[in-house]
Formats: C-alpha cells, sequence, structure tokens
C-alpha cells in the first residue's frame, strides 16, 4: 500500500526503458484524492508511456506507481476496477449503432454489472453531463462530436471508478466544445469526488486543473499548483503590461535591458508582460528607463500572471542552458 493514503495516484522514481531507450527517467508526482490532475508535454515527452503504466498495459523497469493505494505492479488484477479511461479517439470505445444508453449497458457488463445498476448509473452520469431522454436515447451516430465525447466519458465512468485517466480529451473539438467538456469533466470531478487525470498538450486544461505535471523528454520538468509555479516568477503572479507602437527587434533589445526585468513574454500583437520583482513599486522607475532610452508607449499597467505566460518564459529551460540544472 502507498504510504500516502490521501495521494489517488503517486508515482515515485518512475522508470520505463524500452531497449536502450528510456521513456521515463525517474519521474516523480501525485495527485490527492477528488484532486484534478493535467499531465502536460509535447509529442515524445513520456505523456503516453505514463497512460500505460497507470492502465496497467506496461510495467515499469524501476520506480512505483500507486493507484488508490495500490502498487499497479503486484495488483494488475485491480486496475481496470480502479482506473477508468477515456481514449483520445471516441470511435475506439463507442458502438455508432447504439445509443449511449446500450453502449453504457454492454460496458458495464464487461465490469460484472447488473443491468439494472448499470442503468441506474449510467443516467445520473449522463445527466451531470448534460443529455436529456432524447439524447440518451439516440444512436452515437446522430450525435455530435462533442456529444460522442461525452458518452466516451459516461463509459470510463459506469463502473464508478476512483480515477478517470483522459487521453487528450479535447482534441478534434473546436474553441467552444473544448471549453464545454473541461467544464463537464470539472462538474464531474465536483459531483462524484472522482479523481480526474488528463494528458495532454494542451495548455488551455490548466486552468481547469488544481496540480500540473509538465513532462519533457522523460523528465518532471515542474510539478506543483499553477498558483505555486506562476508564484515562482519575479513579481510572484503579477506582471507589467506594456502596450507599444509596434515590437521592432530594437525595442525588444531596449526592453531586454531595463533593470530588473528578468523575463517577458508576448501577450499581444504589440503588447509585453514583464516579469520584475515588485513590479508595483517598479513601475515608476520602469516608465523612467523606457522614456530615457526613447522607446515610445501607449500604456503600462499591473496585470496578472497566468500559466501561459509560465510556460513562455519556463524559466529552468534557462537554467538548463548554463547546466545549471540536469
Amino acid at each position: 500500500m502507498s504510504e500516502h493514503p490521501e495521494r489517488e495516484i503517486d508515482i515515485i522514481d518512475l522508470k520505463v526503458r524500452f531497449g536502450d531507450f528510456y521513456a521515463l527517467k525517474g519521474v516523480s508526482f501525485y495527485a490527492n484524492k477528488r484532486e484534478f490532475l493535467g499531465i502536460i508535454g509535447a509529442s515524445g515527452a513520456g505523456k503516453t508511456t505514463v497512460l500505460r503504466v497507470l492502465t496497467g498495459q506496461i510495467s515499469p523497469t524501476a520506480g512505483r506507481a500507486y493507484v488508490g493505494g495500490h502498487d499497479v505492479t503486484k495488483r494488475q488484477n485491480l486496475i481496470s476496477l480502479l482506473v477508468g479511461y477515456v481514449p483520445q479517439l471516441e470511435h475506439l470505445s463507442l458502438y455508432y449503432d447504439f445509443s449511449a444508453i446500450e453502449n453504457a449497458k454492454f460496458f458495464g457488463r464487461c465490469f460484472g454489472m447488473r443491468e439494472r445498476e448499470i442503468e441506474k448509473r449510467a443516467r445520473s452520469v449522463l445527466e451531470i453531463l448534460g443529455f436529456d431522454e432524447d439524447l440518451m436515447t439516440k444512436t452515437v451516430s446522430r450525435l455530435s462530436g462533442g456529444e460522442r465525447k461525452r458518452v466516451s466519458i459516461c463509459l470510463g465512468m459506469i463502473h464508478d471508478p476512483p480515477v478517470l485517466l483522459l487521453d487528450e480529451p479535447t482534441t478534434g473539438l473546436d474553441a467552444h466544445l473544448r471549453h464545454e467538456t473541461l467544464n463537464y469533466l470539472k462538474e464531474l470531478n465536483f459531483e462524484l469526488g472522482t479523481t480526474m487525470v488528463i494528458i495532454s498538450h494542451d495548455l488551455e486544461i490548466v486552468d481547469y486543473c488544481t496540480r500540473v505535471t509538465l513532462l519533457e523528454n522523460g523528465r518532471v520538468s515542474q510539478f506543483g499548483t499553477p498558483a505555486d509555479l506562476i508564484s515562482t516568477l519575479p513579481g510572484k503572479g503579477e506582471s507589467l503590461s506594456l502596450h507599444l507602437p509596434n515590437l521592432s527587434t530594437w525595442m525588444l533589445d531596449q526592453v531586454k535591458q531595463i533593470p530588473g526585468v528578468e523575463y517577458y513574454a508576448q501577450s499581444g500583437r504589440n503588447t509585453l508582460k514583464l516579469f520584475i520583482d515588485n513590479p508595483r513599486e517598479n513601475m515608476l522607475p520602469v516608465i523612467r528607463e523606457l522614456n530615457s532610452k526613447g522607446i515610445p508607449f501607449e500604456e503600462i499597467s499591473l496585470v496578472e500572471a497566468d500559466f501561459f505566460d509560465y510556460f513562455q518564459v519556463k524559466p529552468w529551460k534557462r537554467k538548463e542552458k548554463t547546466g545549471e540544472s540536469e
């Protein structure tokens, strides 16, 4: 059993090797019960390998992985009961000639559930997902892309697992449906207490997460709550928004030289966010520097930093280049 009973997911120094290649090089992170964990990384970062370990498809080369307090390498027979899984491509888990309820009955029987129990559970989950009677009984082939995604989510939750793993759940959806799907997942997380784990390359999911893991080349580059990570930037969550008439190379070079400005990120066509300690107190000195350098600007104001800024700036990358980190 895990040493941390409050954790629903606990990954400890996990390594996975394929031949001479290490897909995971000793990653550690966790999610407490009822949390919403985002695992973010580019292609090849190790996201899919983590998913395959947590679903019992592969065994780790070294390290440990716990789901619901159980070591997945020792209790593989329990994994299917502890984890619900929503694939990236919903057609892999749906029968298009069946309705949502009929799909649920088929998958529920695979877990040894009784038909009445399956239908009650399916209707409960589908209602939270915004389905009425018409949508529940309509064949999946007649549903929209967003509705099919929600049926796939229902199937992943049909056996009431403590953890739901979602592989790129917003892929292929337009902006409106991406946010709608994430809002429904947040509602399920709140209403049913299911711990959500989303594998994604999309930074949009961070707004819904209570904890975030950033994977890069098989390692955890950063892990924590979004607020904690943002607060590690100069300004501790605040920054200066500088709107310029245009963004020329000369202007960017001059901005870099302003004393105290450690990082900057573009946040619009002609807008920069400047990351500096005590931005409120340092706004006037920055204005003086802009004037002394002859940099024309239209507006400067105090604004909140967000996770997209943090990801753009990525100060640990600068450290890697100077050899200060792994």
